[in-house]
């Protein structure tokens, strides 16, 4: 936000594009359940949802931690 509103559009495209795979990855099931995982991914909750809200599928929550991965919030 802060490139884009300096008028620095190729640093806001380079960061808007580094970031859109996490991006994708956090919305690659009904919110908040990606969300959720990822927080507990990270340490920061239980990985606890009240109906009707599920657990990820395991396709799913493997791209979510490869996308956290790749950006270097997991190891």
């Amino acid at each position: 936000m802060d490139a884009f509103a300096a008028g620095d559009l190729k640093k806001a495209r380079e960061l808007h594009q580094r970031l859109s795979p996490l991006i994708d990855a956090l919305f690659i099931e009904t919110n908040p359940t990606p969300i959720k995982a990822a927080l507990a991914m990270l340490g920061k909750i239980e990985y606890e949802l009240r109906l009707p809200l599920c657990k990820m599928a395991e396709k799913n929550e493997a791209i979510l931690k490869k996308a956290m991965q790749d950006y270097g919030l997991l190891k």
